[in-house]
């Protein structure tokens, strides 16, 4: 097993950045995945499950057992984590939907390397890469930069546009556009939302971060996010946040409810304020050569699965970081909801942030954004200024081979 270095929680840095064209898929081979709804997993097992039943003498020409890999980017996750359980779920699932003709195994290593490496070896597809593996899409934006576009300030008020965006159109291109580089995007999982801590002075106030040393993740888009809002960013790994919280180094730093837990950092913290400012997505991504090598029905056990344990996943995620947050009351810190009117000024900041990373990609990604999580600019009375508000979720049948 890889042993990996405690507490080191986040994405590090991509230092290797590396195109598509590097990897060669065969595109005759790949298949597309299918759209998700709701309920559609469980229709797509049962209904293969009778296929299977159907296929008579032909079903001895199939293999008579396929063995796939799954694996997480991090090594040192507990085994009552979502992540793991969410691909036990999947596991078991395969499983039953393909009749046993497809087993997943679910390893508790990681690929060695930075996230652009462990990519680059998922898609080369060697002797020690899993088939299939979690990726975050900060890691992913090394592939294709409008990955990037869903670690954005403020793009995503709640879960309920997160999954609105996910699972609707805007989800799907994204996921379709990775057919080009040597990989097929089955679901999205996810990590959650981050939010603020700070030692001494609590965050209030949009105001309050001017100045403050903050630590980021070392990519352009958290960087400029924390400039726009007035902070000073500061680039560590988060192997190295604990010490710097310790020592004075930088006064904040942003993360998930489970990670601040985890890392232990209320003991060099005292205050949480509630912004969801930044929201967590992932990818169950497959290589693309075994992923050819799977029947069409198998690909569709496969496709039914990654969602529905996706979907099971974002639910045990959003219960641990109501859990998470309980036990860091209970630990001392003190926790503070942001005022409406306080967050709207954020997201007015980082505004032109948003705008500019948009519009370096095709504009069917903002329309698709703007659909997918019902986004209407209103003006409002008072100081709140201009305010967000949710519309209906929009789920549509796309074709993939048009969104690549």
């Amino acid at each position: 097993m890889l042993i990996f270095r405690r507490n080191t929680t986040e994405t590090p840095m991509l230092d290797t950045l590396f195109p598509c064209a590097a990897v060669k898929a065969r595109p005759s081979r790949r298949a597309s995945p299918g759209a998700s709804f709701p309920g559609l997993a469980r229709l797509t097992l049962a209904v293969l499950g009778l296929f299977s039943l159907a296929a008579g003498p032909a079903a001895a020409a199939e293999p008579a057992l396929r063995q796939l890999d799954i694996a997480d980017y991090r090594a040192y996750l507990a085994e009552d984590h979502p992540v793991r359980q969410g691909m036990r779920r999947f596991a078991d699932l395969v499983q039953a939907g393909s009749g046993g003709a497809v087993r997943v195994r679910v390893r508790t290593d990681a690929l060695p390397g930075s996230p652009a490496q462990q990519i680059a070896a998922l898609q080369a597809g060697g002797a020690d890469a899993p088939a299939l593996m979690l990726v975050a899409a900060t890691g992913l934006a090394a592939l294709n930069r409008e990955f990037e576009l869903l670690d954005l300030p403020f793009l995503l008020r709640d879960e309920r546009q997160a999954d609105a965006l996910l699972d609707g159109a805007f989800g799907h291109a994204l996921l379709a556009r990775m057919g080009q580089c040597g990989l097929v995007g089955l679901a999205w999982w996810e990590n959650g939302f981050r939010q603020l801590t700070t030692s001494g002075r609590p965050i209030r106030r949009a105001g309050d971060l001017r100045g403050l040393n903050f630590r980021v993740i070392g990519e352009p888009v958290f960087v400029e996010a924390f400039r726009a809002m007035g902070a000073n960013p500061i680039p560590l790994p988060f192997g190295q946040v604990y010490e710097a919280l310790a020592s004075k180094q930088v006064e904040g730093q942003d993360n998930f409810y489970s990670q601040i837990l985890a890392g232990r950092l209320y003991e060099v913290q005292s205050s949480l304020s509630v912004t969801r400012h930044s929201y967590g997505a992932m990818v169950l991504v497959a290589n693309a050569e075994a992923w050819g090598r799977l029947t069409a029905a198998q690909r569709a056990v496969l496709q039914a699965a990654a969602v529905e344990a996706g979907r099971f996943q974002r639910s045990l995620v959003r219960d641990e970081a109501r859990q998470a947050r309980a036990s860091l009351v209970a630990r001392g810190m003190a926790v503070n909801e942001l005022e409406p009117s306080e967050r709207t000024r954020l997201r007015e900041l980082t505004q032109p942030m948003r705008d500019r990373y948009f519009g370096k990609h095709k504009d069917d990604l903002r329309r698709l954004y703007q659909a997918g999580v019902g986004l209407h600019e209103q003006t409002t009375s008072g100081a709140s200024g201009r305010e967000t508000a949710a519309g209906t979720m929009y789920y549509k049948t796309y074709n993939w081979e048009t969104l690549k």
